[in-house]
């Protein structure tokens, strides 16, 4: 059985997640942790009576052995409860987005040198994972691109770290071929009605109630166009994803970005 640690239990994210390990034959919930909780019934707050566990307000309070953490907070929180699960030794598999690059290069050196192994994803959804993987072939026949994702108004950052990794994967796949994307814009009438940039790829952000987590990828050339879109219709699409992650994240060593990295 694998041992989880899950934080952000009580979110909209958490609860999703902590059923689907209480669910899984395989999987046992050792600690449910969010502060803003502490001392309620974790059963009952994802509806099931498979578990009897208190949430707790942090890991310093799990009594248990584990073998994996996972976080769904913030960028902030994750952060330190990242640093925690490692320098025990534990493994980490981390959906928590926002994380600066110098956070996540002091990660990187963390897992390794307390030999042990962290995953972070900014999308678990399989669909998004795939439609990244098959943008990077696409670009190199179509370099002109600019990526629109789609979030829900309570989501706090932007843009979204499938965005963000998607720009940063197309980039890459075009410094390899020399490819550039043209723009002759160079007024901008309202300051960024053209968007962020990760090198010369737009992202355009949008904040909406009633979406849930969308990104389109449009490519541009002489006489035509090509989009390609993912569209997270609920939360529980990220759920295969997660256990994926947990089940291989047991038997690597080492630092993981994106979960591409676990797809043969």
């Amino acid at each position: 059985m694998i041992k989880v640690v899950l934080f952000g239990a009580c979110g909209k994210m958490g609860k999703v997640i902590g059923k689907a390990i209480v669910d899984a034959d395989d999987m046992l919930l050792v600690g449910a942790i969010d502060p803003k909780f502490t001392g309620e019934n974790y059963g009952k707050i994802i509806g099931t009576d498979k578990i009897s566990l208190d949430v707790l307000g942090s890991i310093d309070e799990v009594k248990d052995d584990f073998d994996v953490g996972v976080d769904f907070t913030t960028a902030e929180a994750a952060y330190d409860n990242i640093k925690k699960v490692l320098l025990k030794g534990k493994r980490m598999v981390v959906g928590t987005t926002g994380l600066p690059k110098e956070s996540i290069e002091e990660i990187k050196n963390l897992a390794i040198g307390n030999k042990t192994s962290i995953l972070i994803a900014p999308n678990f959804a399989l669909g998004a994972v795939l439609m990244m993987q098959i943008a990077k072939q696409i670009v190199k026949y179509f370099p002109d691109v600019e990526i629109i994702e789609l979030h829900h108004n309570e989501k706090i950052d932007a843009p979204s770290g499938t965005a963000l990794l998607t720009a940063e994967l197309l980039s890459q796949e075009m410094k390899k071929y020399n490819l550039t994307h043209k723009d002759a814009t160079k007024i901008e009438k309202l300051p960024g009605s053209r968007g962020g940039k990760v090198e010369s790829i737009n992202i355009h952000s949008i904040r909406l109630p009633g979406l849930v987590a969308h990104q389109e990828i449009i490519f541009g050339g002489i006489g035509q166009t090509l989009s390609i879109r993912h569209d997270a219709l609920s939360r529980e699409c990220y759920i295969p994803g997660v256990l994926m992650a947990l089940r291989e994240i047991v038997k690597r060593d080492g630092f993981f970005y994106g979960l591409e990295s676990f797809l043969e």
